[in-house]
């Protein structure tokens, strides 16, 4: 991941407090042509994590934030309001545009204050799976909730195989001790390296996902793991998976695989088909992974037995040992 950048805003600790906020909304799926403008602003929200209303932060009002669909060698302009408890940017993760708006405070930008704003131009010149998310006190901002997926459609219709449909997901964990997520400090960040490890599950910044499939249907995944620390090892139960791509699109050999390793800031391309019609359901395991995004190697089978399973949310909001990675 990305060097962090930590900031000092004072002292004490960030508001916990959901009185008088919105809720989260859903993810917004935003086709955006060249040339064209989005606003994107920062602000607070309360957000449903299984029992418990939680305060956390949001783009445009939803978690993950909009999901941005653009044709490679586009280019858009990107106006960021700052409206919530602590400077931002926002950083476009493997993306290449001009440096000064790669959102690196001191070194390519200013940072924007509270209630400040600052305009990105932000171009697309390659095909893939990008993200967008803050550069300072990511420990507290993007544990909270800022991040976002970006799909640049290639040039070529025929880059990618055929599919039925696709689906562009976060997968994430966080942290809930009675009630509530721990309380962040102010004057920086309280935990090793880039975060902590969490003990919820998030897909698609929710802990109650799921997805209905149809028999012999073809879902491409575009999974994205924002979680600041946890490697996540993914399966799906009852489904031929194939890795086809990755952080910069397609890979040159696909691979028929079991598991998928994402790493955090790391984005896998994988095209499912499901022997049955029903729930579709994601699984992180802790058994030792076969195949890893940027591997092109087939994995041995792992009998169900063997491995240490933890069901991503679907029905049931699912909880792991944050002490385990």
């Amino acid at each position: 991941m990305d060097q962090m950048h930590h900031s000092s805003v004072g002292t004490g600790r960030f508001s916990r407090d959901v009185t008088g906020l919105s809720f989260v909304r859903e993810t917004e799926q935003v086709s955006l042509d060249d040339g064209d403008l989005l606003e994107l602003t920062i602000t607070p929200v309360a957000n449903r994590v299984g029992d418990d209303t939680v305060r956390m932060l949001a783009y445009n009002g939803s978690i993950p934030g909009p999901t941005l669909r653009v044709r490679q060698g586009s280019e858009i302009v990107v106006h960021v309001v700052n409206q919530g408890d602590v400077e931002a940017t926002v950083h476009w993760h493997g993306l290449r545009l001009e440096n000064r708006y790669d959102g690196v405070p001191h070194d390519t930008q200013k940072s924007i204050p509270i209630g400040g704003d600052f305009t990105y131009r932000v171009r697309f010149p390659d095909v893939g799976l990008y993200w967008y998310h803050p550069h300072i006190r990511e420990d507290y901002t993007q544990d909270s909730g800022l991040d976002g997926n970006i799909v640049v459609e290639p040039a070529d219709p025929d880059y990618w195989q055929a599919c039925d449909r696709d689906v562009v997901l976060t997968i994430d964990d966080i942290l809930i001790e009675e009630g509530q997520i721990p309380p962040y400090d102010r004057a920086g960040p309280d935990h090793t390296a880039m975060g902590r490890f969490g003990n919820i599950f998030l897909v698609g910044g929710r802990s109650d996902w799921s997805m209905q499939v149809a028999r012999d249907e073809v879902v491409r995944l575009y999974l994205t793991n924002t979680a600041n620390t946890r490697v996540f090892n993914l399966a799906i139960p009852e489904a031929r998976i194939k890795l086809v791509g990755g952080d910069s699109g397609r890979y040159e050999h696909d691979d028929f695989v079991h598991e998928v390793l994402i790493a955090p800031s790391e984005r896998a391309v994988v095209d499912v088909m499901f022997d049955r019609a029903g729930e579709m359901a994601l699984e992180h395991t802790n058994a030792r992974p076969h195949v890893h995004p940027g591997a092109h190697r087939r994995p041995r089978r792992t009998d169900r037995s063997e491995r240490d399973d933890v069901q991503l949310p679907g029905p049931t909001m699912s909880r792991m040992d944050p002490a385990r990675d």
